[in-house]
């Protein structure tokens, strides 16, 4: 069993929120639907998807803001791990800063553990623990289709951000090292910003990680 996977790019900053579906069961979630709520809803409507969760890879307000429209038509669990829970209580706070418009949504559900497991449709996910750009951040890594939802950890090119609140650099390169470059080389990445890339190519090419 195979699962699909749908790239939104939302909102002012340019995030990619995914959806990962089953095609066969019409099971669905949403991993960091950062904007666009209306837009998101139109993607469940029209793949007579069901969505039943909601994963975070970390909690800055671009990566929750649609958050409170799904939860308006769906009442699933919000999965974020447990050191976020700050970031994300106070994301209309930064939202502000940006001068973004921003709805703060229900809070989350369940804690997200380090290194556990989900599955969706049977197919298991690796949650893998990345912390550095935020504390709590975590990465999606579906071993048996080879890629990673990398959230702001690792881009094509670049890695994450380490100066906003909760970010500390040398843990962010530690994380990338320990838990995404030890992923086999063809893994797909597919970031919380900009296009997909591929484990071997950052290896040689990436500026920030030699």
């Amino acid at each position: 069993m195979a699962l699909s996977l749908a790239r939104f790019t939302v909102g002012p900053l340019q995030e990619n929120a995914y959806l990962l579906f089953d095609e066969a069961s019409k099971a669905a979630v949403y991993i960091d639907p950062g904007d666009e709520a209306p837009r998101l809803l139109q993607a469940l409507s029209d793949g007579d998807l069901k969505l039943e969760a909601i994963w975070l890879t970390h909690a800055h307000f671009d990566h929750i803001g649609a958050i409170e429209g799904l939860s308006e038509h769906y009442n699933v669990p919000i999965f974020l791990h447990a050191r976020d829970r700050e970031l994300y209580h106070n994301a209309y706070k930064a939202a502000k800063l940006w001068e973004i418009p921003f709805t703060q949504p229900t809070a989350p559900t369940l804690d997200l553990a380090d290194d556990g497991l989900l599955t969706l449709a049977g197919v298991d996910v690796q949650c893998l623990f990345t912390p550095g750009h935020a504390p709590g951040h975590m990465a999606f890594y579906v071993p048996s289709q080879g890629f990673v939802l990398a959230g702001d950890t690792l881009f094509q090119g670049s890695i994450g951000r380490t100066d906003l609140p909760g970010g500390n650099h040398e843990l962010l390169l530690e994380s990338i090292h320990s838990k995404l470059l030890t992923l086999p080389d063809d893994t797909v990445v597919y970031p919380g910003h900009g296009p997909e890339t591929r484990i071997g190519l950052e290896k040689v090419y990436n500026p920030y990680l030699s």
